[in-house]
């Protein structure tokens, strides 16, 4: 009998389907490519010879990741890329002949507890157009999966979560949680994110023990049931989200100095590289009136009664990008399991989720300003931006640096909320 796997994941795992001619082939585009050892064997030993030594001549040694990777063309797609956009290696020799990178991407999986999670990762934009336009909330479901799909003979690489056993069943439920938080539309975007940010602290807390005692441990059990009990909707609607968004402070001067700090780094790389992401990048500059290059440029102040300025634009842009909003943060939140990617709490990581958010949001926005909304504008938006924080994690790093030495990661969260 054969094995399976059980997975849990986005409904609409199971209808992507990769299709080269709808997005331009741009997983092949610009992107290092790496071959594995497995793979380089597999080319060596392809008949006749003369096809295995042309596969191989495309292809270079890099010391710095120890393995090989793709010498791309001079327009930047990879040498396998077939007129249809289809990799000419799977085409040609089946699924089992693409190489680890590529028999992964843009699958995104983790193994948590004694099953797996997995998602797809919107720096494609089939799988960007598919989840991000969808109108009904994000739908997660268990599927079996068997040994072809979940490994293709080992290549397809999953994430390692380590959690204790006994608490790998409850903090799946806390999962559960939190994705009901974000989608949870009787609340708008930002008082979802302010509740999560309080159900966050609070998990914290409760997990501080790292080696608790067996009757620490079924109390903590019993903690763990409670708090998510506490965050159901009805409950976390009547209880917790009036008196949180009289306590919020929301703080335009450190927003706009937030934004910028880890705005600056991206826009100025863009602009080096003449990229086409520069335009809309460039909206954000001009929506806020910054200037990066003058001397005298305006103070954070008076960038923060810019953006203030346009509450009224900014409230209709929540409002027709409610939804689109809702199932990026949701998957982005799922993908990067969020709040256990990196080290450092709960805290701080949700942080790092909230600062990227706010981020890609703000550029959304500016674009939209600016009349940059068609939905090819957004996907190319989507396709670059998560590229820099999925693909790339030196800004999250970047973020998790500045965050170090500090203990006020809550406030700095709260200070980015606007009830």
């Amino acid at each position: 009998m054969e094995k399976s796997f059980r997975y849990f994941q986005p409904e609409y795992v199971s209808r992507f389907k990769c299709d080269g001619s709808k997005c331009d082939a741009r997983c092949c585009k610009g992107w290092t490519v790496t071959i594995d050892w497995k793979s380089c064997e597999q080319y060596s030993n392809i008949e006749p010879p003369e096809t295995s030594k042309e596969i191989l001549s495309c292809m270079k040694f890099d010391s710095k990741k120890e393995n090989y990777v793709m010498n791309l063309k001079p327009n930047g797609f990879c040498p396998m890329l077939t007129e249809k956009n289809l990799c000419r290696l799977q085409a040609d020799y089946g699924e089992e002949f693409l190489s680890q990178t590529c028999a992964t991407y843009p699958r995104v999986t983790y193994v948590f507890g004694d099953f797996f999670e997995r998602s797809l990762a919107l720096s494609c934009p089939v799988v960007a157009e598919m989840v991000l336009f969808e109108k009904e909330p994000l739908k997660f479901l268990f599927v079996d999966v068997d040994e072809k799909v979940h490994s293709n003979g080992g290549k397809i690489v999953a994430n390692s979560f380590s959690a204790k056993k006994f608490l790998a069943e409850e903090l799946f439920a806390v999962q559960g949680t939190m994705l009901s938080i974000l989608q949870e539309r009787r609340l708008t975007i930002n008082q979802r994110l302010i509740a999560l940010a309080l159900f966050v602290k609070d998990l914290e807390e409760l997990l501080a023990v790292e080696t608790p005692s067996p009757e620490e441990s079924f109390a903590l059990v019993n903690a763990l049931r409670k708090l998510t009990a506490a965050y159901n909707p009805k409950v976390f609607l009547r209880d917790v989200i009036p008196p949180a968004l009289q306590n919020i402070s929301f703080d335009a001067e450190k927003f706009v100095m937030l934004m910028i700090s880890f705005f600056s780094p991206i826009y100025v790389e863009s602009f080096k590289n003449s990229d086409d992401f520069q335009k809309y990048l460039h909206s954000v500059v001009q929506m806020l009136q910054m200037d990066f290059i003058d001397k005298h440029r305006l103070t954070y102040a008076q960038i923060a009664n810019n953006y203030m300025a346009l509450a009224e634009e900014r409230r209709v842009f929540s409002e027709t990008y409610s939804t689109f909003l809702e199932n990026y943060l949701v998957n982005e939140f799922f993908s990067n399991i969020c709040p256990w990617k990196f080290e450092g709490g709960m805290a701080k990581n949700f942080f790092v989720f909230l600062m990227s958010c706010k981020l890609f949001e703000l550029i959304i926005f500016s674009a939209w300003l600016k009349g940059l909304d068609t939905k090819k504008d957004v996907l190319f938006i989507v396709d670059q931006f998560t590229r820099i924080i999925d693909h790339n994690d030196a800004l999250q790093k970047k973020i998790l640096e500045f965050l170090k030495d500090r203990t006020d990661s809550l406030e700095l969260t709260e200070s980015l909320l606007e009830p």
